[in-house]
């Protein structure tokens, strides 16, 4: 993917995976017979692998550099951690560090590290495993965390719904905390003023999207608000991994008519190649204009 520009922002990627993982029925909660039934071209064009069946799915981080800092938008899964047998993420060994050297970046080079929300692909580069201990991945960074999903997260404060993902909470985010990098933020929280927090619940409670700014151009950065194309199409059919069905519904709606009403780039975790895309008004839902 080609360097994207908003305003005076760059806007790079740094891929950990990328394939057909899982089939829409797997994923997608209630997706329509007749949406996968369409043209073949429109599917693939929605990041549908048609030799397969499956979504073409990708696991990425987003830089944004601004005039004064080097920001990391979610950090995948990371290597060496536990998910599970079965796990996608379980004991990854990628070279996903070498492909951030490849954007001209070290870990030393990254002032923030901002997290849309804190499942495992989310967090994972957070820290690595250095003498049997998890450290932090990025030593000059600080590490922005929403208020609401730290606590929703943390065993203390949310101890309800600490099973499932709480291993990534204790590997991946709580040792930046005690490493004293992390800040636990509000919603309006900005970096350079150019770079906005915004509370987008549904998928977990304490989501947030990151809006970019600049020269007169915006962009979102979605998370996991969805996670494929096809949700752009079909804005009411969830992930079944959204907490609150309902609110996830309502957030992408709002997201996705704010990108087709004042034409922000649409910047999701999870698209597959171009990774990124306009967004247009279709009669009660919308159409995907991917990059390129």
């Amino acid at each position: 993917m080609a360097m994207i520009r908003i305003g005076d922002l760059r806007i790079d990627r740094v891929e950990e995976l990328c394939g057909a993982f899982v089939g829409p029925d797997e994923f997608l909660d209630g997706i329509p017979r007749a949406v996968l039934a369409r043209d073949p071209a429109w599917l693939a064009r929605h990041g549908m692998d048609m030799a397969s069946g499956n979504l073409v799915t990708s696991i990425h981080s987003w830089i944004v550099r601004t005039r004064h800092h080097n920001i990391l938008i979610d950090t995948c899964y990371g290597n060496h951690k536990d998910r599970g047998e079965g796990h996608l993420g379980t004991n990854l060994q990628t070279d996903w560090l070498d492909r951030l050297a490849v954007q001209g970046l070290r870990p030393e080079d990254i002032h923030f590290v901002m997290c849309t929300h804190l499942h495992a692909d989310h967090v994972g580069w957070n820290t690595r495993l250095i003498d049997g201990r998890w450290v932090p991945t990025f030593p000059n960074a600080r590490y922005i965390f929403a208020r609401k999903e730290y606590e929703h997260w943390h065993p203390e404060m949310g101890a309800a719904t600490f099973f499932g993902e709480g291993p990534a909470f204790i590997d991946s985010v709580l040792p930046c905390v005690e490493a004293g990098l992390a800040a636990i933020v509000e919603d309006g929280y900005t970096v350079d003023d150019q770079l906005t927090v915004e509370a987008a619940p549904g998928h977990t409670p304490g989501t947030c999207v990151i809006r970019a700014h600049s020269q007169g151009k915006g962009g979102l950065f979605v998370g996991d608000c969805m996670h494929s194309p096809l949700q752009v199409a079909c804005p009411d059919v969830n992930s079944l991994a959204c907490e609150d069905p309902a609110q996830a519904r309502a957030t992408r709606r709002r997201l996705l008519g704010d990108c087709a009403e004042h034409g922000h780039l649409l910047l999701p975790a999870h698209f597959p190649p171009p990774f990124a895309g306009h967004v247009k008004a279709a009669g009660d839902a919308f159409e995907y204009f991917p990059l390129g």
